[in-house]
């Protein structure tokens, strides 16, 4: 066998594997409760209907439409809730039950709104191995439940009072973060972030839009 011709069979068995594994890996999350239209991307542009049941694989984008609702379990048991007219992006998850140091959890909201309860990722892996990111705000949890609503991208009909984003936390704590500012939140506080080149407060949750899911979804 010529040397190009092994080169080429090298090649072609190493793009094999890959879609193999690619093919074999398991999802990250499974769709728990569904209310209306959900649409799923793949990282390669792939679109599929979500379904109770059905998977949710690294890179995927989620995007519900008016009157839509999802709840996704992740593998390390995270809880992330989506109200309508979000979009949200699997950028990085991985979790193996007895390797914390490994485990990672890298979310980024694009649109709307979501309500989250942590799993193993935050609970043991490294603080900064968990992270939710917004176009104005970063954030990090450590055993808490929490929501933020993207009121830079609204709804036709939404309130018109709520500003930048609007996060709330209802159980443990989270550390918000922008290019400027870094507060800790805990229980019954919240914060609006309105620019990532702005300072912020913490705030009473009371002040803050919280995120609300139907009773179909709790």
């Amino acid at each position: 066998m010529t040397r190009v011709r092994r080169l080429l069979l090298f090649l072609f068995l190493a793009i094999s594997a890959r879609a193999a594994s690619n093919a074999s890996a398991e999802p990250v999350a499974t769709i728990t409760a569904l209310v209306g239209n959900v649409a799923i991307q793949s990282a390669g542009g792939a679109q599929r209907v979500a379904a109770v049941g059905g998977g949710i694989d690294n890179g995927d984008t989620v995007q519900t439409g008016v009157a839509s609702e999802i709840v996704m379990i992740f593998t390390d048991k995270q809880r992330v809730y989506l109200k309508p007219g979000s979009v949200l992006r699997v950028d990085d998850f991985h979790y193996a039950a007895g390797a914390p140091q490994e485990d990672r959890s890298f979310l980024s909201l694009v649109k709307g709104g979501l309500r989250a309860v942590d799993g193993l990722v935050a609970k043991e892996g490294k603080p900064e191995n968990y992270r939710v990111k917004t176009a104005t705000s970063t954030i990090g949890i450590r055993g808490t439940e929490y929501s933020v609503t993207d009121c830079a991208n609204p709804e036709p009909g939404a309130n018109a009072d709520c500003k930048g984003d609007q996060i709330v936390v209802y159980d443990g704590q989270i550390v918000v973060i922008n290019q400027v500012d870094r507060q800790i939140v805990r229980a019954g506080e919240g914060a609006i972030v309105v620019s990532p080149r702005l300072p912020f407060g913490v705030l009473p949750a009371s002040r803050v839009t919280p995120v609300l899911p139907s009773a179909a979804c709790r």
